[in-house]
């Protein structure tokens, strides 16, 4: 005969909605590292941290035309794999 599980006292009860949550926090956080990476590469290795504040202003202009989809990030990575060989 199997034992049955303990459950810890301490665990808490989670909805679908909190899994949802916590992945949308996931995927926010991830994006915004990449963005801090490849902007800290364009100032340390590029000399560009100048044109920080103008790249920052351009990334939400794109992002908001991909929200309205004027531009699809399959659009996009085309583009830089096509002109300039770089896969994403």
């Amino acid at each position: 005969m199997a034992k049955k599980k303990k459950k810890s006292p301490k665990s808490i009860p989670r909805t679908q909605a909190d899994v949802d949550r916590g992945y949308e926090c996931g995927v926010n956080d991830g994006v915004a590292n990449a963005i801090a990476i490849f902007m800290m590469v364009a100032h340390d290795k590029f000399d560009l941290g100048d044109k920080i504040p103008d790249m920052w202003k351009e990334i939400t202009k794109l992002s908001e035309e991909i929200k309205e989809k004027r531009v699809t990030l399959g659009d996009i990575r085309r583009v830089l794999l096509e002109e300039y060989n770089v896969r994403v």
